[in-house]
């Protein structure tokens, strides 16, 4: 039994299968943005501060993807050239899952593997990846978004426990509140979270936190905690 924020996914494949849509993104450029910002968020915060940050931070780290469709971050990563050392796409559809082991046996994606799991029901997910698959950095691209706010909250807040310990750090997005022209007034399953109040919750974990406001006309927002 799946929780209610993966109904949404569940009826999409469902009535249409595993294509792009079934991921509930508006558009692959959205989607495609959103990974870039995530991207340099992660390496900012990760960076060693004497020197300018840059996606070569990456290099060798062990990123964990939650709620990874269709492993898309993974074939951003590798059409980008980010070096990363190992790439685990966690997965709560099930045809979502075995859809992201294919397409990594079919393009011959390397240093990957995949987990069916879901994230908010298992609580003991973030301390395993990092105990037993050494993960350094947990994202979350679009999976928080059929999620009541203080759900998102309260998982981001366990995913940082987790990586706490091992100087890791989290990175997530979510539709802003903030949000001067919205694409569109009806977002469909997705919820829009009150940003400020995310921003000033999560920053009690740690003083090194970044948002970023400043891509999809403030549509949406990217937030990063580091140990």
């Amino acid at each position: 039994m799946t929780g209610d924020y993966l109904k949404p996914y569940e009826e999409a494949v469902e009535a249409g299968g595993t294509g792009f849509e079934s991921l509930l993104w508006k558009n692959k450029q959205f989607q495609l943005t959103r990974f870039r910002i995530l991207c340099e968020v992660a390496s900012a915060g990760l960076n060693a501060h004497e020197r300018p940050a840059d996606l070569s931070v990456l290099s060798g780290r062990v990123i964990a993807d939650m709620g990874a469709g269709r492993a898309d971050m993974l074939r951003w990563l590798v059409d980008h050239n980010i070096e990363y050392g190992r790439f685990i796409a966690v997965e709560g559809v099930t045809e979502l899952a075995q859809f992201c082991r294919q397409r990594i046996a079919s393009e011959k994606l390397e240093e990957a593997d995949v987990i069916e799991g879901d994230f908010a029901a298992d609580t003991d997910l973030f301390e395993s990846l990092v105990r037993s698959r050494g993960v350094e950095l947990i994202c979350f691209s679009g999976s928080l978004n059929t999620f009541e706010e203080d759900h998102a909250v309260e998982i981001i807040r366990r995913a940082y426990g987790a990586v706490k310990k091992s100087r890791g750090a989290v990175v997530f997005n979510f539709l802003s509140d903030l949000v001067h022209e919205p694409p569109s007034g009806d977002t469909g399953p997705a919820r829009r979270f009150d940003t400020t109040r995310v921003f000033a919750t999560l920053a009690k974990l740690t003083p090194r936190v970044i948002l970023r406001h400043d891509y999809l006309d403030g549509h949406d927002a990217t937030i990063g905690l580091f140990a």
